[in-house]
């Protein structure tokens, strides 16, 4: 596989998957019961940026798809699975470990699915084009 399908790949990979589950966490946030005095105090907007960056940096942990140019992990369906998904699980449980609430698990866990399913589009795609290459 080319450098180049991979790149793009790689960026729509982590451009999708920070869109849905950026939107869909921040959405479920906004439906959260919260007393009137909650919802305009200063520790509101911090649960945004707190979505915001996990986000981002699951996203950025997408990086590690690019091993997928090494020959032992592209023709390896366990390595290349492993290079898809776990640094975003890696950095989902770190950021899982400071969850307390169980409301805040449901988001959490909501915010997970909708970021991997993107990323399990692209796993498929890519070892359906490798598949195509090789025959």
């Amino acid at each position: 596989m080319e450098a180049h399908h991979l790149r793009s790949m790689v960026l729509s990979a982590a451009f999708a998957a920070m869109i849905s589950s950026g939107v869909i966490s921040l959405l479920w946030f906004e439906t959260v019961e919260l007393s009137e005095s909650a919802r305009y105090s200063d520790l509101y907007g911090l649960g945004h940026v707190l979505i915001v960056f996990c986000v981002i940096c699951m996203a950025l942990s997408t990086i590690t798809i690019f091993l997928n140019k090494m020959t032992v992990v592209r023709n390896n369906l366990f390595l290349s699975l492993l290079s898809f998904f776990l640094a975003p699980l890696l950095v989902s449980l770190f950021f899982f470990v400071t969850i307390f609430d169980k409301e805040e698990m449901m988001l959490f866990g909501v915010m997970l699915v909708s970021f991997h399913l993107p990323l399990a589009f692209y796993f498929a795609r890519y070892r359906k084009l490798l598949t195509g290459q090789q025959v």
